[in-house]
């Protein structure tokens, strides 16, 4: 005679998990909300009996908020991307649009790419060097522009207090030589 084992129930479909190792509490709940119902009815009619049951229902469902725990965090805002490079494919093509449309037209630099770099120089300077470019612009100035090769005129293209000039969308925008030395020296900040 041979002996037949059955394998054990895994942890996701076993006997006490989900709302099957509840059925005792379920069970409890039911008739006590049926008791109650049958009372209220018994003492005011069916408008009480109504409103008992509508009251259970809403305490249990309050109760039950009350019990149940999140399991993941909530998602997290929306993050816009106009500051910062794109995770998806996209940002990318993105990206390479914004350097050749600041590179043809001022108002592309000013209103596009220059915040962009002027968060990323801001980020630079604090993580690195400890400097506020907020709070202490000078010395970031000095910091872009004394490198290897320090160029004076990088701060001048972006510098966070920069005004658009009013006829920044007729007007090439910044040098392809300059863009590229600014980007280098960010990197190497």
């Amino acid at each position: 005679m041979s002996q037949r084992t059955q394998p054990a129930p895994s942890p996701a479909t076993g006997p006490g998990t989900g709302w099957r190792g509840a059925r005792k509490e379920i069970t409890i709940a039911a008739l006590f909300v049926v008791s109650v119902t049958v009372a209220a009815w018994a003492f005011d009619g069916p408008a009480a009996a109504g409103f008992a049951a509508v009251a259970c229902a809403a305490l249990s469902l309050t109760g039950l908020r009350a019990l149940i725990e999140p399991h993941e965090p909530p998602p997290a805002a929306h993050v816009s991307q106009e500051t910062g490079p794109s995770l998806i494919f996209f940002g990318f093509w993105r990206t390479r649009s914004d350097l050749s449309d600041a590179i043809r037209s001022l108002s592309a630099w000013d209103n596009a790419l220059r915040p962009r770099l002027a968060n990323l120089l801001a980020a630079r300077l604090a993580e690195r060097h400890g400097i506020s470019l907020s709070e202490d612009p000078d010395a970031a100035r000095k910091l872009l522009t004394d490198g290897k090769q320090g160029r004076s005129d990088l701060w001048a293209w972006i510098d966070p207090q920069r005004q658009t000039p009013p006829d920044a969308g007729t007007r090439p925008g910044i040098p392809a030589s300059v863009l590229t030395a600014l980007i280098e020296r960010l990197e190497r900040l």
